[in-house]
């Protein structure tokens, strides 16, 4: 009999200064194996203390430095907690152990030194001074920009470590953080923040995190106690925050969002169409679709070397490869029960229309494709289900996508070089706000603007001092008669 594997894990950060009298815990059960992560049932303090009396007073750069070097401890294969993270996020999420580990390497690359000060720059110029100082505006005057004392988060748990990015985002306009995780994936956060703590303690006690069930007194004082309110969720849980939060909070919300992949008949030759499908199965597969970056329906360019619905078959034929290298995650009913009720929805339109085909895994719902030889769209179940479109022109897609437009978010295009912009420009005007190569719609570059907006920008406020109030300080100073 095969003994069990006890892992303990603390899936929360406080402040120092905070005494955690009693834990409770959640466990996590996967075969043989059994994570028992430890939170407490308490409101975080002292984090507007912490956030005045330290964070606020760093500069940009060195913010970015504390930043960087947390990230290179986790380039070290043998960093501790780098090790617990990948033993532990794959029992939790379900998702393939070495996809995660791969993933999480490239992911923390993002948080390195010279990639940050790109992301400031390309943010806010000035290499990131103007929130440390006034700096000269183009008006004749100085300006410079203050992010919120408190900011209170929301995270989603469907990608592991995503929830970093607006965790550090908050940090470089020095606020606090005060984040709601999910119970789904509260292991990276909490193990970045600790590495944080390992650099700089006092810059790891502005910002508290931990797990929490909605709706209950705690999320209330949160509410009360923020400046700011960031909510990474649907569209309930968005509603639901702005209700409480009532007119005078600013409230940013990133939620439901589409991808989709544009494909040109040129980049369909003979050289290249094998390639060309690794990558669309990889931007499929990555995380089973649950990032929002990932496409959920293809449009494919007839005239190219494979007809689409040829690249249609030999895309299953990857996906299948795909899966025995990296499985995809086990499903709940519900789940299941989504990508059955598309299969079973193509297999009727197929009757009525033999141009429509669907593709599937065998005695499973590992992988689907249903191909259709028309122009439409549809949103997938996810979970490495994906609907492809033939097209005779790909300018046609602009009726076909006007009513998903509040949805669309990121798009993966292998077109010619005089196409990109054409079709870049057709796709911006729908709302699509992220355009990228087709393998790479799941890794964002520093400096994307999420959603659409600025990760930065979106929370500051601007104090201008005008021309006016320097020249007439000038009169009262008393050197100068």
């Amino acid at each position: 009999m095969t003994a069990t594997s006890e892992i303990s894990i603390d899936i929360f950060h406080l402040p120092s200064q905070v005494n955690i009298a009693e834990l409770e815990e959640k466990i996590i059960c996967k075969g043989n194996q059994r994570i028992h992560m430890s939170y407490p049932n308490v409101t975080a303090k002292n984090l507007r203390i912490n956030q005045k009396s330290y964070l606020s007073q760093l500069t940009v750069e060195e913010i970015i430095s504390i930043i960087d070097k947390a990230a290179k401890k986790w380039t070290n294969p043998e960093y501790e907690l780098r090790t617990l993270a990948e033993k532990t996020l794959p029992i939790i999420t379900g998702y393939d152990a070495l996809q995660i580990s791969l993933e999480l390497r490239r992911f923390i690359r993002l948080f390195r030194k010279k990639d940050l000060r790109r992301f400031i720059q390309s943010e806010v110029g000035m290499f990131g001074n103007i929130l440390d100082d006034f700096q000269p505006n183009h008006s004749g005057g100085f300006s410079k920009f203050y992010g919120p004392d408190l900011i209170f988060q929301i995270f989603s748990g469907n990608v592991p470590g995503i929830q970093i990015w607006n965790l550090l985002m908050a940090a470089f306009v020095k606020s606090a953080t005060l984040g709601k995780l999910s119970f789904a994936e509260a292991i990276m956060p909490s193990l970045f923040v600790k590495s944080l703590a390992e650099v700089d303690a006092k810059f790891a006690d502005a910002i508290a995190i931990l797990p929490w069930q909605s709706g209950t007194e705690l999320e209330n004082k949160a509410i009360e106690l923020a400046d700011t309110i960031i909510v990474c969720g649907g569209q309930s849980a968005v509603k639901s925050i702005k209700e409480k939060s009532g007119p005078t909070k600013k409230v940013l919300s990133y939620g439901y969002k589409i991808g989709l992949a544009l494909i040109g008949q040129e980049a369909i030759s003979t050289d290249r169409y094998t390639t060309l499908i690794k990558a669309v199965a990889e931007d499929i597969s990555i995380y089973d679709q649950q990032n929002c970056l990932a496409p959920q329906s293809i449009f494919i360019k007839k005239g190219g070397a494979v007809s689409p619905k040829e690249f249609a078959n030999l895309l299953a034929s990857e996906l299948q490869n795909y899966q025995l290298r990296y499985p995809r995650a086990q499903l709940i009913e519900a789940k299941q029960t989504s990508i059955n009720k598309m299969r079973q929805q193509a297999d009727i339109e197929s009757i009525r229309d033999s141009t429509t085909t669907a593709m599937v895994s065998q005695k499973n719902t590992d992988w689907t494709i249903v191909y259709r030889d028309k122009v439409d769209f549809m949103v997938s179940p996810l979970n490495r289900a994906i609907n492809i479109f033939a097209i005779n022109n790909l300018n046609d897609i602009g009726q076909t996508l006007v009513p998903y437009r509040p949805y669309l978010q990121s798009a993966g295009i292998a077109v010619a070089p005089n196409r990109l912009f054409e079709m870049s420009d057709v796709l911006g005007s729908l709302g699509v706000n992220r355009i990228s190569a087709l393998g790479e719609m799941n890794h964002v570059v520093p400096g994307w603007h999420h959603d659409g907006g600025f990760n930065l920008l979106d929370l500051v406020h601007v104090t201008d001092i005008e021309a006016s109030a320097e020249r007439y300080s000038e009169q009262f100073d008393p050197d100068i008669e």
